[in-house]
């Protein structure tokens, strides 16, 4: 672990913070990014805010990758199928989610979560 030299204390950067905080942070500090992810999944019934950063949680400590398929996997793995109304499926809302990640608002909102649970181990998540 890096110090500053001259204060042998962990700059704000380096200080690790605990998953409940992270969680928090997460949660309260990219709420309208979160929303606006809900959005682009333009389900019938939408998810809660909280069920969609669960998912990017879910990614970051599994260091998942964005694809369809990986997303659709953690979406079953989270019980999203309950959440589906008529005519609408796993697949077609991962690729929505994985559609969403590539915008520009998306990239911030996935690199803010890397960034943030990195602070709860130490590792950079892919």
């Amino acid at each position: 672990m890096t110090t500053d030299p001259s204060t042998n204390e962990l700059s704000a950067d380096q200080a690790h913070i605990s998953d409940a905080a992270a969680n928090n942070i997460t949660r309260h500090e990219c709420h309208a990014e979160l929303a606006a992810f809900v959005d682009a999944l333009t389900m019938q019934r939408p998810v809660p805010v909280e069920k969609v950063a669960k998912l990017l949680e879910h990614s970051m400590k599994d260091s998942m990758t964005a694809s369809t398929s990986l997303i659709e996997d953690q979406m079953r793995l989270d019980h999203w199928d309950v959440d589906l109304a008529a005519g609408e499926t796993l697949g077609a809302l991962a690729y929505r989610a994985q559609r969403f990640l590539e915008t520009p608002e998306g990239v911030r909102l996935y690199n803010f979560f890397a960034k943030t649970y990195a602070k709860t181990t130490g590792e950079v998540y892919d």
